[in-house]
């Protein structure tokens, strides 16, 4: 039975028995947030289908209290997750509830809920705020390997848990930790069988992006460029399908590629790295001012950089200037 036909049945039978059959749809609906695709054509469906089993669990706790908590939280979780376009204030509102309701559990359907919700408020927080994102993220990976035995599911989002645990400790200034927690992220990814580093290509990409970073920030340029040119590939050819959702990634990733380059003298392909980096912003930029304009004056100055470094001052000026203009917007 597929699952549309299922929640269809499961929505009549609960109108008639909400105690038995109410938990069945919840979880059906859950399960829909996660598996419809990810084209932004789907983000309503997907959407539809959380808010529903939020508002269905919610039902549920309040007729027999101490029952579905655990579920409510997982659908928040699902929730916050739908790559939707809410807020980060309603995403980390949601997030913060679910760990509310499974903070003391013991048991493993528990605690899966309770890694997913610390994971979801860390990754929610670490751009702005890196440092409450770190303690979320090293409880998320602790949490992880609490629920030992891991499923491929299961060790990816540990990986995760490890990648925005390498990425707040970098921004914080603790180059090795970030180095070795990102390197577990890459290695719990490479130990996956083909089809699943497939399935879950977005986050090992991430992940890889981060390594590369670290090693850079550890002067081992060609170890850097060697796998930054792999995900940068991948990265690219992602971003004709979805660039909103994978040209932020490859622009990070062309800023490493260029310092890489830089440390090897490799001056020519340093700036050209740059100027592509510094492109995927423009548009990304366009097409969402109010998220990327700050990230493109960010390229921009790290371009005229670049360029001052090199002794272009002329072009490096230009950049600077560009950057200067829209700041004073």
């Amino acid at each position: 039975m597929s699952l549309a036909v299922r929640i269809t049945l499961l929505r009549q039978l609960t109108r008639v028995d909400l105690a038995r059959f109410g938990p069945k749809l919840a979880e059906a609906l859950v399960t829909r947030s996660h598996q419809v695709k990810i084209r932004r054509s789907f983000v309503p469906r997907r959407t539809a289908a959380a808010d529903d089993a939020v508002a269905l669990y919610r039902r549920l706790v309040q007729d027999r209290p101490g029952r579905h908590e655990v579920g409510l939280a997982r659908a928040l979780v699902a929730q916050g997750s739908v790559p939707d376009d809410s807020t980060v204030g309603s995403a980390l509102a949601q997030g913060r509830e679910a760990i509310g309701y499974v903070e003391d559990a013991t048991d493993r359907d528990g605690l899966v809920v309770l890694a997913a919700a610390q994971l979801m408020v860390a990754m929610q927080l670490r751009s702005d705020a890196p440092r409450d994102a770190l303690p979320l993220a090293d409880q998320a990976r602790e949490t992880w390997l609490r629920c030992a035995p891991l499923g491929a599911r299961e060790r990816v989002e540990l990986a995760r848990s490890l990648t925005v645990l390498g990425y707040c400790r970098a921004v914080l200034g603790e180059p090795a930790e970030a180095l070795a927690a990102r390197e577990e992220a890459v290695e719990l990814f490479r130990r996956l069988p083909l089809w699943k580093r497939l399935k879950y290509m977005p986050a090992r990409l991430e992940a890889m992006s981060g390594l590369a970073d670290s090693l850079a920030s550890h002067r081992r340029f060609a170890e850097a460029l060697t796998l930054a040119t792999g995900a940068r590939e991948d990265l690219t050819y992602m971003s004709r399908v979805e660039p909103l959702r994978f040209r932020p990634t490859l622009g990070n990733l062309l800023f490493v590629i260029a310092r890489c380059h830089l440390g090897l003298r490799e001056q020519d392909a340093a700036v050209a790295a740059v100027e592509e980096a510094v492109g995927h912003y423009r548009w990304l930029a366009k097409h969402d001012p109010v998220r990327y304009q700050p990230r493109l004056v960010v390229a921009l100055r790290t371009l005229a950089g670049t360029l001052k470094a090199l002794g272009l001052y002329e072009k490096a000026a230009w950049a600077t200037s560009e950057a200067e203009a829209m700041e004073s917007r």
